[in-house]
Parts: C-alpha cells; sequence; structure tokens
C-alpha cells in the first residue's frame, strides 16, 4: 500500500502542503504500523508528521478525505454486492458442519453466525484485494498526471490492460462454454470484473476533481499574485492571507539557509580536532568560527487612508510573516500622526491586529508633513547605520506640507531607506503626487502594485541585510 501513501503526498504537495524526504518516510512507517483499515486513526497518525501548521493541518484534511474517499465509498458491502460473493466451490470448503447432539438447534444457529462472520471477512478481503490492484495499476500507469475529462478514456483503457482484463475477458469466454461449475464460475468472474471496472471509473474521477483543484487553486494563486492588488475583489482578497503566509515561508526558508551560511566564518581546526580525537582524528564532525553580525532594526511607515490601506495591510501581514528572518521590526501607521503598532501583533492574531489598526488608525486622509515628522520624533534616537527604514504610501499629501525635511533626516541617518508607492509609474509625479520630491531623499522607490512585485522588493531587502 506504499503507492496508496506516495499518491497522497503528492496530491498534498499539490495542494501547497510541504513535505519533505523525511516526513514521507516517517509517514510511511506510520502507515505500516497502524495500517489502513481504520481511517480515523490513520489520519492522526499522518497528521503528526506531514501536517505541520494550522494552514497545512486544514488543507491535510481537506486532501485526506478527498483521497480517501474512493476507499469509502466502495467498503460497504451488502448482500446484492458482488464482492460479497464468494467463487464457487468456496461455500463447500469453509463451511463447517453443525454440532450434535442435545444443543443441536441452539448449535446450528452459533454456526450459521459463525459462516457469516466467515463469509464477511472474506468479502472484505476480496474487496480489499481489487481494490488495491486498482490502486497499483494507477500508480503504474502515471494516473496523477490525468488533467483532462477527454483523458478518461485513455487512463481507463492503460489501467484495465495493467489489471490483465483482456485475459480475463478470454477467461470468462472460456469458462461460459463449460460445465454448470465452470459458468458459475465465469460469471462470479464477470461479476468481479464489473465491480473492478467501477472502481476504476470513480478513481479516475477522484483523480481528476483532486487536479482539478490543485490546477485551480494555482491558477488563482498565480492571478493574485500578478494582478493589482487594487483590482482583486472581496473573494480573493480574503484569501490573500494564507497566500501571503506561503510565500513569506518559502522566502524565509531561503534567506534562512543563507543567513546560516553567512554567519560562517573559516575552519575552527582546534575545535575540529578536539572534537574527532575519538575517531582518531578523522574530522566526521566540521566546526567554524563563527562572525559576529550586528542585527538590524527595522523601522515601517504605512499609509492608512483609503487610497492605500490596502497595501499597507498586506506589507504589514508579509513584514510579520517573515518574522523569523526579520525579528527586529517595529510598525507603524498613519493618516495624519503616526502611531507604532507593533505591540498589536504581539497581542493579537495577524488578522485581528490589522482589523484594530484600521478601525483605530485608518480614518481620515494622508497628511505626509505631520506622518513624517511625527514619525522621526519616534525613532530618530534609534536610527543608525544598521537601520532599515521602508515607507509605504502614494506621496499624494492633498497639497499639504511634504514633511520632506524629516524625511532627509532619517535618509542621512540610516543605512537604508525605501519607499514603496503601490500607484504605477505612470500616474506617479500627476495631480497632488509629491513622490519625485520623495525620490531624492530616498536610496531607492519602487513601485509595488502586485503582489509579486511586493515579494521580489522583499527578497531584494532580505539579500541586503544578510
Amino acid at each position: 500500500m506504499e503507492d496508496t501513501l506516495l499518491q497522497f503526498i503528492r496530491h498534498l504537495r499539490h495542494h501547497g502542503v510541504s513535505v519533505s524526504t523525511a516526513e514521507t518516510l516517517d509517514a510511511m512507517q506510520v502507515a505500516a504500523t497502524l495500517g489502513y483499515s481504520d481511517k480515523a486513526l490513520l489520519y492522526h497518525g499522518l497528521s503528526s508528521c506531514l501536517a505541520k501548521t494550522e494552514e497545512e493541518r486544514d488543507q491535510y484534511q481537506l486532501c485526506f478525505q478527498r483521497f480517501f474517499e474512493f476507499s469509502d465509498a466502495n467498503k460497504a458491502t451488502t448482500s446484492s454486492d458482488p464482492a460479497g460473493e464468494q467463487p464457487p466451490g468456496a461455500e463447500t470448503e469453509n463451511a463447517e458442519p453443525p454440532p450434535s447432539g442435545d444443543g443441536q438447534g441452539s448449535g446450528s444457529g452459533a454456526g450459521m453466525g459463525g459462516a457469516d462472520s466467515s463469509a464477511d471477512a472474506q468479502a472484505d478481503s476480496n474487496q480489499d484485494q481489487l481494490r488495491a490492484e486498482v490502486i497499483r495499476a494507477a500508480a503504474e500507469e502515471g494516473l496523477e498526471n490525468l488533467r483532462y475529462s477527454t483523458q478518461r478514456g485513455v487512463y481507463r483503457r492503460r489501467m484495465l490492460d495493467a489489471l490483465g482484463d483482456g485475459a480475463r475477458q478470454a477467461e470468462i469466454r472460456r469458462l461460459a462454454e463449460g460445465d454448470d461449475a465452470e459458468q458459475a464460475r465465469g460469471q462470479w468472474l464477470s461479476r468481479q470484473r464489473e465491480l473492478q471496472i467501477s472502481m476504476v471509473k470513480e478513481m479516475i474521477d477522484r483523480q481528476l476533481l483532486l487536479n482539478n483543484n490543485a490546477e485551480n487553486r494555482e491558477i488563482q494563486e498565480q492571478l493574485m499574485r500578478d494582478s493589482a492588488i487594487s483590482a482583486l475583489d472581496q473573494y480573493y482578497l480574503k484569501k490573500l492571507p494564507q497566500l501571503i503566509r506561503k510565500l513569506a515561508k518559502k522566502l524565509a526558508s531561503r534567506h534562512r539557509q543563507r543567513l546560516h551560511r553567512a554567519k560562517r566564518d573559516k575552519p575552527d581546526l582546534g575545535k575540529t580536532l578536539r572534537r574527532n580525537l575519538a575517531y582518531g582524528g578523522i574530522p566526521f564532525h566540521r566546526f567554524w568560527r563563527q562572525k559576529k553580525r550586528e542585527k538590524s532594526e527595522i523601522f515601517i511607515l504605512c499609509d492608512l487612508s483609503g487610497s492605500v490601506s490596502t497595501w499597507s495591510r498586506v506589507l504589514m501581514l508579509f513584514v510579520q510573516s517573515l518574522a523569523d528572518v526579520l525579528p527586529n521590526t517595529r510598525s507603524f501607521v498613519f493618516c495624519g500622526k503616526s502611531y507604532e503598532v507593533s505591540d498589536y501583533f504581539k497581542n493579537y492574531s495577524d488578522e485581528e491586529a490589522l482589523a484594530k489598526i484600521q478601525q483605530q488608525y485608518g480614518m481620515g486622509g494622508s497628511d505626509y508633513g505631520l506622518a513624517l515628522t511625527s514619525f522621526r520624533d519616534q525613532i530618530i534616537d534609534r536610527v543608525n547605520r544598521r537601520s532599515c527604514i521602508i515607507i509605504l504610501g502614494d506621496g499624494r499629501g492633498n497639497g499639504g506640507n511634504t514633511g520632506i525635511d524629516a524625511l532627509r533626516e532619517l535618509y542621512q541617518r540610516a543605512r537604508i531607506l525605501l519607499w514603496f508607492n503601490p500607484e504605477p509609474q505612470s500616474r506617479w509625479n500627476t495631480g497632488d503626487s509629491e513622490i519625485r520630491r520623495y525620490q531624492s531623499a530616498a536610496h531607492y522607490v519602487a513601485e509595488c502594485g502586485s503582489l509579486r512585485k511586493l515579494e521580489h522588493l522583499l527578497d531584494d531587502l532580505l539579500n541586503l541585510l544578510r
């Protein structure tokens, strides 16, 4: 049944659940220990080594239900189910003689009950064998590659060939021309074939549904990454947090490895030799001198006015999801005066924190003069050559004070000052936009109108800070 588990793990990966090779081996050991008969036990056992986060557990539950419903749909047997029949002759071979004596009446009833239990066990075993053969054929023929409904017939024929259906049909035709016993055997074999064909059809339909769901999810994610955030409707906006966490997890994983390597300096030969004396001096374990790296402190200032509030929420959520590689981050928001909101993310979940921040500080139009001045006053004592400042806003101050002097002071003190503008560049410096003036007091001004662009900008930032 390893093929079944490997197919299930492939579906988990298609649906965004990362499963490593080590976790796959753990899952195989769990499945071998628990077996596949008790679905609830198998569900919790595999969950312990395949689903690591809350989002992955939700996706794992959905994939488990959809994947194993094929087995559940065919699990129940009835008296009319051909899988519940025994091959002709099996009744005689397995039957037990009734006990003799005075207790013949009650003893006969017990004997019939034992025969029924034996028949049920044999029926379940026979059906499990048919199902196992279908799963094996699906793995051999690469059913996981099924993408289009027009491919149903092709994969059906391939799987039936892998099951030896041609030879089975020839055997059925030969038995049909024999004596009564052979004809009965042929009829039983024909019913078994029909049941297995229905299993093949159900498995193909299930596979097509699973693959289409995975592809639709990937298409939706590509759409959300490449589209302007302002163009996304409420349906996609509700799905953004999950996608942002997924992208941030990949980004953090990649840069965590880089940071680990960057900490290494020269080999520590003395420590390496001392720690490997037990192995005759062979350096099985190597040790490196560690570089002392000064951590960067990051300050984020986001505009919460109606025109760009969605982008600000996305940036803050993205940065919070990168906490592993950006631990020293302080978040500020403004419409008029700037306020620090870092504690909201410490005391509430990300979604709750963003909702409370928007409710308390997100009313009104932008006043960049007041915002930048108050922002400078709050952080100026902390800004130095290790500091990184990110400002997200469209630079439209409604004709008021620009606060350019405060921005220049921060620019001169900080290691890097970035300005992320969600508007397309074609709209910069039009109307009341002051982005050209802000460009003179920033190391880099970039467009971040889509999730993909924002992801690339944060990736570049992490490269600079390592």
